[in-house]
């Protein structure tokens, strides 16, 4: 059954670019990459729920100008809805991410017109999806959609400032999950990077190994795996599938440039049958 996402956030402009060093003062130094693309949590969860067959819709404000138009046209070729995504005054939300050799990142920020979301802007769409995720916005937008299947967030680096909300599911890194400042969800699912993920709470302590692989790009990898398990889990898999799963799409997602290049459900699946990760549960 092909379920209906909602994914809230922000679509942001990413300028991906490689380099082994910080230049120095007055030094020009070359690279093999440079790509200018869409980018921002939310926008990487649509784009990984479209590529493994689900439909979404993306609810993100974009500023004025070309770049704006050129992201959100990749973004309609690549299935995302864009029936809620409004263009505003302001700048766009847009991100400078350096690569280094080993995948890791530094990156730069310019907030902008994707950070104007109001709560009345979720409220009146409760009741049109089966999925709701929040991806790094602030908890007070955060509605619970009871009419929905699931409703989930992931703060990001709003973590420590999250306080008071509701859903079914929360996902953050180690370091969140520290930082939380509260809120009510009936599980945590903790994802730890190259040692892979735990879930808490109603679903059960489970844990998955991570999927070994030579990272090229960490970009969106927590995002890909957010949408993956909650694919999964909605499909009435368990949370030991849910879990391979997603472990396996944010594995492939780190192997290649940019937070909306997750793989899709053919390659996916084709991994999983061959070698998934290892899953326990106690």
């Amino acid at each position: 059954m092909r379920h209906i996402h909602l994914s809230v956030g922000k679509l942001s402009v990413d300028v991906i670019v490689r380099l082994e060093r910080i230049p120095d003062e007055e030094e020009n130094v070359n690279t093999d990459l440079l790509e200018v693309g869409p980018g921002g949590a939310a926008t990487n969860y649509a784009v990984t729920a479209s590529k493994l067959g689900d439909s979404v819709k993306l609810l993100a404000k974009v500023g004025e100008g070309e770049l704006s138009t050129m992201v959100m046209r990749r973004l309609a070729s690549m299935g995302v809805g864009l029936d809620y995504v409004e263009e505003v005054e302001g700048p766009q939300s847009a991100a400078l991410i350096i690569l280094g050799s080993d995948g890791k990142r530094r990156i730069v920020r310019r907030p902008g017109a994707g950070s104007s979301l109001k709560r009345e802007e979720v409220e009146k769409l409760s009741g049109l999806f089966d999925v709701v995720h929040y991806a790094s916005v602030p908890a007070g937008i955060v509605v619970r959609d009871h009419r929905s299947k699931l409703t989930t967030y992931d703060p990001g680096p709003l973590a420590q400032e999250a306080r008071e909300f509701e859903v079914d599911v929360v996902f953050v890194n180690e370091a969140e999950w520290r930082k939380l400042g509260g809120g009510k969800f009936k599980s945590a699912v903790i994802k730890m990077g190259e040692k892979g993920a735990t879930t808490t709470g109603e679903l059960g302590e489970c844990k998955v190994e991570a999927l070994k692989v030579e990272p090229v790009d960490t970009t969106g990898a927590g995002d890909s795996f957010d949408a993956a398990f909650n694919y999964a889990l909605t499909k009435g898999r368990s949370v030991e599938w849910s879990l391979q799963f997603a472990s396996v799409v944010s594995g492939l997602k780190v192997t290649r440039v940019g937070g909306t290049s997750s793989p899709t459900m053919e390659e996916v699946l084709h991994l999983m049958a061959r070698s998934p990760p290892r899953v326990k549960c106690t």
